[in-house]
């Protein structure tokens, strides 16, 4: 077995040379046999190994499982870390997440580059049909990757009962949770009755479930190419809040495809959504049938924004409205603008920047009528136009800077437009503006 996980770690590059790696180790036979194998091979990939246990308390002798975890560490020469539950919700879901929370902690603050868990194949099928009979969409069914974020789960090819093989051939100290076999956790159910009968009922039940899993993996590579590509299409504005679409082309696809498209907008802002079929379809319908201005919320803090024929997908939908400060900045080479998307400084250091003529300028936001005579044209524009026609979305125009003179007249929307008046015209002395996009 040890062979063939170099041969997988060899080929797949998920554990890198070099590399420092939290093992998490629960005591069971799966992650012990991890712990054994990659030790095994650290020298060999230079590895930098260390223990890291999470005691959920939920049973007598869960301190069992801490004091044995911690003695293999020892035994190993690797540092360890403990953790303990400490809250009252003692849910599957409650447990994982905080599990993961301490994990995720300690590889942050000790600096190692992986948490490393001990999901095997048994647990990938297992996870595939209990996320079914949630309801789980094509994605949902293989959600189970080698790799997710700094998580690595090197085991994934191999079965439950060639790592018990493993450890009983080396005859590895391990601890067997009592906890696994109660089938009233909906996990445990799948584990220890349904996957057990399909293997009875249906020959090479695991052999033929891992095939059409695999084929589904490929089939979702194609479809989110193809997602990929329509989205570069429809999106014309993106940032790490939101993501603006068009909702004219939006509302012209086939009913699947726009649920498909959806779900992948939300998981490329959001990729832990939690998002049902009702979700989908009630923000699908939105799309369709909302006026300019309204607002969806959507699970996991996210709101879906008609805003014109454009919409919007956001974690920050208090910002659709228009900045409610009436900000005069005086700006000065000592007190730059600044908000929570740009910094317009004057530039003391450098000649870098825009060029303006010297004067007394300050920074505001857009009024109602604004205009403003852009470099190579004649007569003036609205800069709400400018804003629509840049398809600057409508939540940011009312924080975007705007530089006036001391009648209020526009010099510069940074990033925008330049008045001809203030740019085509000499000057005796310059100063330099700057703008970061922060």
């Amino acid at each position: 077995m040890l062979n063939e996980l170099h041969k997988h770690l060899s080929s797949t590059k998920l554990l890198p040379p070099g590399s420092k790696i939290l093992v998490a180790v629960s005591g069971g036979v799966d992650s012990v046999a991890l712990l054994s194998l990659l030790s095994a091979l650290a020298n060999q990939y230079r590895w930098k190994l260390s223990v890291a246990h999470y005691n959920h308390g939920m049973r007598p002798d869960a301190s069992h499982d801490a004091m044995l975890v911690g003695a293999l560490a020892d035994q190993y020469g690797y540092p360890f870390y403990l953790g303990k539950y400490e809250y009252s919700d003692f849910s599957e879901a409650a447990l994982r997440k905080a599990r993961y929370d301490f994990l995720e902690l300690i590889r942050r603050d000790t600096g190692y580059d992986y948490v490393v868990t001990a999901h095997h194949n048994n647990d990938f099928l297992e996870t595939a049909i209990f996320n079914t009979i949630r309801g789980a969409d094509r994605e949902g069914m293989v959600a189970l990757k080698p790799r997710r974020g700094n998580i690595i789960r090197p085991l994934l090819p191999f079965s439950k009962p060639e790592l018990i093989v493993y450890a009983n051939l080396l005859k590895l100290a391990y601890s067997e949770d009592r906890s696994n076999s109660d089938v009233g956790y909906s996990r445990n159910f799948v584990r220890n009755v349904l996957l057990p009968h399909a293997s009875i009922k249906y020959k090479n039940f695991h052999h033929n479930m891992n095939r059409r899993l695999a084929n589904l993996i490929e089939i979702n590579v194609k479809i989110n190419t193809g997602l990929s590509r329509l989205a570069d299409r429809l999106v014309d504005y993106e940032d790490k809040n939101s993501i603006q679409f068009d909702g004219q082309q939006f509302a012209s696809l086939p009913a699947v495809v726009q649920k498909s498209l959806m779900v992948f907008l939300i998981k490329r802002l959001q990729p832990s959504h939690s998002l049902t079929k009702i979700n989908i379809a009630k923000a699908v319908r939105f799309v369709e049938t909302s006026s300019s201005g309204s607002q969806m919320p959507l699970p996991g803090g996210l709101h879906l924004v008609n805003t014109y024929d454009k919409f919007v997908i956001t974690s920050e939908a208090q910002n659709y409205s228009e900045n409610p400060n009436d900000t005069l900045h005086v700006l000065s080479a000592k007190k730059p603008f600044k908000n929570e998307l740009f910094k317009v400084a004057i530039n003391t250091d450098s000649k870098a920047g825009i060029k303006i003529p010297n004067q007394k300028l300050y920074v505001r936001y857009r009024q109602s009528g604004d205009r403003v005579g852009p470099v190579g044209m004649k007569g003036t524009k609205k800069l709400q136009d400018i804003f629509v026609d840049a398809k600057i979305p409508r939540h940011i125009r009312g924080h975007w800077p705007v530089v006036v003179t001391a009648s209020n007249e526009i010099v510069w929307v940074p990033n925008l437009v330049k008045n001809r008046k203030f740019f085509e015209n000499k000057a005796d002395n310059y100063q330099y503006l700057t703008c970061e996009v922060i």
